[in-house]
């Protein structure tokens, strides 16, 4: 992949076979920072709308984004994140025509509330109603035990094969948390595992501990099954506008109830986003626009590491839209 420059813009082609002509994704924790939120209160209307985000989740949004110790709670995290893409995708929007057949899309955990507003299941409300339930859920399941994650890749020379790396993680007692391509790997359990196995990693891996508050996507996380089903189950869940692929397989999600278990599931089971990657690849072509919604960064990188022709284009502030679109109104 390339990184699109300033002023190319992709004219809109439409949904060709399973071909789009943009994906459209959005990333998970860990890629909040303080003040991600800010850049985005110039738009217009934006501050009422964090506004009734914040009632939704019981804090306000643009403070605790200017915090870095806030940042740090799961259930502080996932709600902003959720935040700064949702402003991100309504102004792309604005911008671009991502609706109907032309876009495809995908969202990284948490990041699929978010590529659910886009593809149609849910509305702003309900992405951030659940964002915080979810969030804060996670971050009691977090409280019950020591735990933690790490990420592992094989070194640069005499590396680890993907299997390798796999057996190696389950015989120190861990778990694959996420398989993100590319070699990549997160792996979590019981925090001593994780730092024994980031101190003296196996041998063609490097392992570097990761700075997040417990195992996410492992079994640490099924006291946090049940807040949050409840919560997804009430919550009114549309047909979808535009296809969107799920983090446990790549596929295309089946409607409404399919969205709901697969919500559910994700809280304790593996991110494959390897397997998402790889229908990525195979949805586009050097026509396509791959866009990753703020606060953006790991999904880009990732793409721009498949073997396919397509652009790329990461989302962090209103100015990047201009890549896509021209000029934009601001307040």
């Amino acid at each position: 992949m390339q990184k699109a420059t300033a002023g190319e813009f992709l004219t809109p082609l439409g949904k060709r076979g399973n071909v789009y002509n943009y994906i459209v994704t959005s990333p998970g924790q860990g890629v909040q920072k303080p003040g991600m939120l800010d850049p985005w209160l110039t738009l217009s209307a934006a501050r009422d709308r964090i506004a009734i985000w914040s009632d939704a989740v019981k804090f306000d949004l643009v403070t605790a984004s200017r915090d870095e110790n806030s940042l740090r709670d799961t259930a502080v995290a996932q709600p902003v994140i959720i935040a700064a893409a949702l402003l991100s995708l309504s102004l792309l929007r604005e911008k671009v025509d991502i609706s109907g057949d032309s876009a495809l899309f995908a969202g990284h955990s948490v990041g699929e509330l978010a590529a659910g507003v886009g593809a149609g299941y849910l509305t702003d409300e309900a992405a951030l109603t659940l964002a915080g339930v979810r969030g804060g859920a996670m971050s009691s399941a977090c409280a019950l035990a020591a735990t933690g994650m790490a990420a592992v890749m094989p070194t640069k020379r005499g590396g680890a094969s993907d299997d390798e790396i796999v057996a190696k993680t389950h015989e120190h007692g861990l778990s694959t948390a996420n398989r993100n391509g590319c070699n990549q790997f997160v792996v979590a359990g019981p925090l001593d595992a994780v730092e024994h196995f980031a101190d003296a990693p196996p041998e063609g891996m490097r392992v570097m501990k990761l700075d997040v508050a417990g195992a996410f996507h492992t079994s640490a996380m099924d006291s946090a099954i049940s807040p949050f089903a409840d919560a997804v189950n009430s919550c009114p869940v549309s047909a979808p506008s535009s296809p969107m692929i799920g983090n446990s397989d790549g596929a295309i999600i089946a409607g409404p109830s399919d969205f709901k278990k697969r919500l559910i599931a994700q809280i304790n089971s593996v991110v494959r986003w390897d397997l998402c990657a790889a229908a990525i690849a195979a949805a586009g072509t050097a026509d396509t626009l791959f866009i990753e919604l703020a606060p953006s960064g790991p999904l880009t990188r990732l793409a721009e590491r498949l073997d396919a022709k397509f652009q790329t284009v990461a989302i962090r502030e209103p100015g990047d839209v201009e890549l896509l679109s021209g000029e934009f109104a601001i307040d």
